[in-house]
């Protein structure tokens, strides 16, 4: 039996399906799904990680959470559900941003140029 989501979890993922809906974006799609995906399934992501995949200035979102375990040298714009006080300092110290779901989905409505990280 899996918990029932908190209602912060199922509002972004309405939040992520409408955007998919509306701008033909599967992207969002796919994200709400893994973000509504169970408990032992959650995405987890370091910020090593990211800067690994990473070209500066690129756009990159978490269907979960950021964790702060690596280094991060890049500029880059990161919409994710949570983060780490660790990875938003570190996100933050090295020019880029860290996002909510909401301000991601403002900033980039179509998904366009966006990658999504698990």
């Amino acid at each position: 039996m899996t918990p029932a989501l908190s209602p912060i979890t199922k509002q972004a993922i309405v939040m992520l399906e409408r955007a998919g809906k509306k701008n033909q974006a599967p992207i969002w799609l796919a994200a709400s799904r893994r973000l509504g995906s169970p408990a032992a399934t959650k995405v987890e992501v370091n910020v090593g990680k990211i800067s690994r995949l990473a070209a500066p200035g690129g756009a990159f979102f978490v269907p979960g959470k950021v964790l702060g375990t690596g280094i991060i040298d890049k500029k880059v714009e990161i919409g994710a559900f949570t983060y780490s006080a660790t990875a938003r300092a570190k996100i933050e110290a090295s020019g880029g941003s860290a996002m909510t779901v909401e301000e991601f989905l403002a900033k980039h409505p179509n998904g366009s140029g966006v990658r999504l990280v698990e």
